[in-house]
């Protein structure tokens, strides 16, 4: 063992006693490997899709307790950088929170990343979900560095502003480059202005590494807002020695591509950490370490975290407010929401069409962000936010039957390509059956509405976000057909599903009750294949 090594070790012992003396323990993390001679040791903190400062209802996560693990690192080790893959302003469950008659729209989640010591954030598709302006004001505020190769303002012929492509910091001698991509297909799973484009992946990541090297990078990691399949592209598009991704929500260690790519779960859960080992000499990663620091009960809050947000308390204390109550459990997990009926997402849809007085309702899943399943009983004002963080509007349009089927055939458009579409489609007044193995648009087989078969000349009054009315997630077909506001006091739909739970009315139902038939397998997320469980 080096004499730095031994030291290292020691200050992270010291650092565990302390926790320990002050009567709130902590889990260790497993040791990182001994550190190579001759190299230098860079270290990067990885968080992302971070939605909520405080911890999740089963008391997981939390960012001043994943502040306490970073400051842990940072006395064990001197060479490091905070970084975070994306998504983070939006869904935020605290974004709409208001203050003086205004929503936060992200401002306390920049308040939180400063607060933690943040570095570099790659852009998140869900950054855009509040517009270009708010975006801006946002990065104007943060204290850490944009980073988005491949998102472009057309007016100005260069990079969004305030964002970089890349940035060199170096570290122990060893000049450390870094750079962002986010998802392409953003635009149109966003409120981006008309002048924000998202260029090709590969291309942008190309360029700026190509920068990085002239600007004399000899070790670079891309920090990326993709899905796993697209960073795996990245890797073999273009030579960096790592990849920090986000998006996914899932943690991930995958090295078959020959460059590692890691992830971390949402909501700051586990904190990352990535360790390279970098020879002194020659400047070549010998050693690529990966590993997550569960962020439990057991660690404690950072005390100046919690100081430097003190200014939210009271604004948080709010989402504890009881808003209602569910009979039954709701089921809003991601992959079963976004690949068939729940029971969650009938409710939504059913309140939604009560409130408007509409023949039928349409849903994209993607709106419907808590992914966890709900307990009966009390329902909080942070439920209420966990399932619907959007600021948009609930419409009424007027459709022809046909354009109602080209709607349901978008829905179901990626369920075979993609486990987790977003534009899955949950409804009510209306029950169709798809089959995912046939080609994209002739998917859906059948469509009753009311129950009675679909009349394709026939008009309906459909109920829906103002999002999809736009052309959003591929529904092209709902724009410029006759809207209106589907209540005229203006409640917007986190004040309708508000309402559903306080009087019960809709009433949500215990199972899904076979409004969507799904035939097919396609890429079925593996723990949607089987039947709903009954829920508890």
């Amino acid at each position: 063992m080096t004499k730095k090594t031994a030291l290292a070790r020691r200050e992270a012992l010291l650092a565990l006693a302390a926790v320990l003396a002050s009567g709130c323990a902590t889990s260790a993390p497993s040791p990182t490997p001994t550190q190579p001679s001759g190299t230098v040791r860079l270290t990067l903190l990885h968080l992302a899709d971070v939605y909520q400062v405080q911890a999740d209802e089963g008391g997981r996560g939390g960012m001043a307790r994943a502040a306490t693990l970073r400051k842990q690192v940072l006395r064990e080790t001197p060479h490091v950088l905070t970084v975070m893959g994306g998504d983070t302003l939006s869904p935020s469950v605290e974004s709409l929170v208001e203050v003086d008659g205004k929503a936060l729209k992200g401002r306390h989640m920049v308040d939180a990343w400063n607060a933690f010591g943040l570095d570099y954030a790659v852009l998140g598709n869900h950054e855009f979900d509040f517009g270009d302006d708010v975006l801006r004001e946002r990065i104007r505020e943060s204290r850490f560095t944009w980073l988005g190769a491949n998102v472009r303002d057309a007016t100005s012929g260069g990079l969004f502003a305030g964002v970089r492509a890349s940035a060199v910091r170096e570290l122990g001698g060893i000049k450390l480059g870094l750079f962002g991509v986010v998802l392409q297909e953003t635009k149109g799973t966003t409120k981006a202005g008309k002048d924000t484009h998202f260029g090709d992946v590969c291309e942008a990541a190309q360029g700026a590494v190509a920068k990085l090297r002239e600007a004399g990078a000899q070790v670079v990691v891309a920090l990326t807002h993709l899905t796993a399949d697209q960073d795996r592209a990245l890797a073999r598009c273009v030579k960096v020695d790592a990849v920090l991704g986000g998006h996914d929500h899932e943690a991930l260690e995958d090295r078959g591509t020959g460059t590692p790519i890691f992830k971390v779960a949402a909501d700051a859960v586990d904190l990352g950490r990535l360790t390279l080992d970098v020879d002194a000499a020659t400047a070549t990663v010998r050693q690529v370490t990966w590993q997550t620091l569960p962020v439990t009960r057991q660690v404690p809050e950072d005390a100046a975290f919690n100081a430097a947000m003190q200014p939210y308390a009271a604004l948080f204390n709010r989402l504890s407010e009881h808003v209602g109550r569910t009979p039954v459990a709701l089921e809003a997990r991601s992959a079963l929401v976004r690949t068939q009926e729940t029971n969650l997402g009938s409710f939504v849809a059913d309140a939604f069409r009560a409130a408007a007085g509409a023949d039928v309702a349409l849903v994209n899943a993607g709106a419907l962000r808590a992914d966890a399943v709900l307990p009966a009983g009390r329902v909080t004002r942070r439920d209420l936010h966990a399932i619907f963080p959007y600021a948009d509007e609930l419409v009424v349009l007027e459709v022809k039957g046909d354009t109602l089927r080209a709607a349901l055939e978008n829905g179901v458009s990626l369920s075979r390509e993609d486990s987790r579409p977003g534009r899955f489609p949950q409804v009510s007044g209306l029950a169709f059956t798809f089959d995912s193995d046939r080609p994209a648009g002739q998917r859906v087989l059948g469509v009753k509405v009311g129950g009675k078969p679909l009349d394709t000349a026939a008009t309906y009054r459909l109920a829906t976000l103002s999002f999809l009315a736009s052309g959003k997630d591929g529904y092209d077909m709902l724009k410029n057909q006759p809207s209106t506001p589907a209540r005229l006091t203006g409640n917007s739909p986190l004040d309708v599903l508000a309402e559903a739970f306080r009087t019960g009315t809709p009433s949500p139902h215990a199972q899904a009750d076979g409004r969507i038939s799904r035939l097919g397998t396609g890429a079925l997320a593996p723990d949607a294949r089987q039947p709903l469980a009954p829920l508890k």
